[in-house]
């Protein structure tokens, strides 16, 4: 069976969702198609994110966060909405696509104050507990 190709959505396409797309395509190679995007998009990538996911090997440095806008097809086939500021956007664009629709509530790690370590302790948080949603996810099942 093969890999559904993946839209990852977020309120700002910064932290969340990069993360989300590189971890998709780390687990599932090159079989994997995953983008990612926002409602409205930072200027640019969180530096905590790119730390915290430097740390598993996937250079996110360079990414530029995009909105929902501006995703041109192919449409994903699936569709995971990661944040509530997200849902109501992402689950219209998956039924205007045909595409499968998932919530996956994620904590915003960007809310967490305190100092450098604790900080980055809420990333790997985030970064971990997207990273047991993917590993959980279970491709459909052919019926026999």
């Amino acid at each position: 069976m093969s890999v559904p190709s993946v839209l990852f959505v977020c309120g700002r396409n910064a932290i969340r969702s990069p993360m989300a797309a590189a971890l998709w395509r780390q687990k599932f190679g090159d079989a994997a198609q995953a983008r990612s995007c926002g409602v409205i998009p930072a200027a640019f990538a969180d530096g905590f994110m790119v730390a915290v996911m430097a740390e598993l090997g996937c250079d996110l440095e360079d990414i530029a966060p995009m909105a929902l806008s501006g995703v041109i097809d192919p449409p994903a086939a699936l569709v995971v909405s990661l944040s509530s500021a997200a849902d109501r956007l992402a689950r219209q664009y998956a039924a205007d696509k045909s595409a499968e629709f998932q919530a996956w509530p994620i904590p915003d790690p960007s809310e967490t104050g305190g100092s450098r370590e604790q900080r980055l302790a809420a990333y790997r948080q985030t970064r971990d507990a997207i990273n047991a949603r993917i590993a959980d996810w279970d491709l459909p099942r052919k019926s026999a």
